[in-house]
């Protein structure tokens, strides 16, 4: 397998996320320290701010370390685990209009991480029992919506694709979830929208969908498609 990785752009957010962590912790404790100094109806209200500027900053900087400080990140994982596929497929990193896309020979994948702990099982909705409530309160192993991320991450590549190509020629999208957490586990999924994995499993479901595949793309028509990811603005 062939890897496009933006090592630019992962470098930079890496650093975001170091610098508002520091500058949100910073927030809070200076929040803190007025709080006890001075005028106390004045600097009760600026705390107050300051407390609420800092969970804020707090917010932005777990999401950019989630997704850029970690070790492994999530595409580590997920590209770990694709390493064994052959050349026709590329994985692309921060390289498209996405985080995570993968062209194939069949079509295109995008794997929409899932971090959630506890059992995660669809029930008219994507829920998950057990995992830690304060975890889940600051969005990192909350199952939020992960099939709403996943279509907005269809519309962003469809998007750029049809700036290049015929209605006609834009390949199969297929989406999976890809449940990262070792602490989860996939319950009852029978009707959900979506089909989800696990992270070790994601190689062998990709490759079972595309052995069922009836057509397979050209030479030139997966060169095409590849080179709009490579090259695009």
């Amino acid at each position: 397998m062939n890897k496009v990785i933006n090592e630019k752009l992962i470098a930079r957010n890496k650093k975001i996320g170091s610098i508002t962590s520091i500058a949100g912790m910073a927030i809070l404790v200076g929040g803190l320290i007025l709080s006890f100094t001075g005028d106390p109806g004045r600097n009760t209200i600026i705390s107050f701010g300051a407390l609420i500027v800092g969970f804020i900053v707090a917010q932005i900087s777990t999401s950019f370390v989630n997704k850029f400080g970690r070790s492994p990140r999530f595409d580590e994982v997920i590209g770990d685990n694709l390493a064994k596929l052959n050349n026709k497929y590329t994985y692309y990193v921060y390289s498209s209009p996405i985080a995570m896309l993968l062209v194939g020979p069949y079509g295109i994948w995008i794997p929409t991480p899932v971090s959630a702990t506890g059992e995660v099982f669809y029930d008219k909705k994507w829920k998950q029992k057990g995992g830690s409530f304060m975890f889940k309160f600051f969005g990192q192993e909350n199952i939020g919506k992960p099939d709403a991320d996943a279509a907005s991450n269809e519309i962003a590549v469809r998007e750029l694709l049809s700036k290049h190509l015929d209605e006609g020629e834009i390949p199969e999208i297929s989406n999976v979830l890809v449940l990262l957490n070792p602490k989860a586990s996939i319950g009852d999924t029978e009707n959900a929208p979506l089909p989800i994995v696990t992270g070790d499993a994601l190689r062998r479901y990709i490759r079972s969908v595309d052995r069922k595949a009836e057509d397979e793309m050209s030479d030139e028509m997966l060169e095409k498609i590849n080179s709009i990811f490579e090259t695009r603005d």
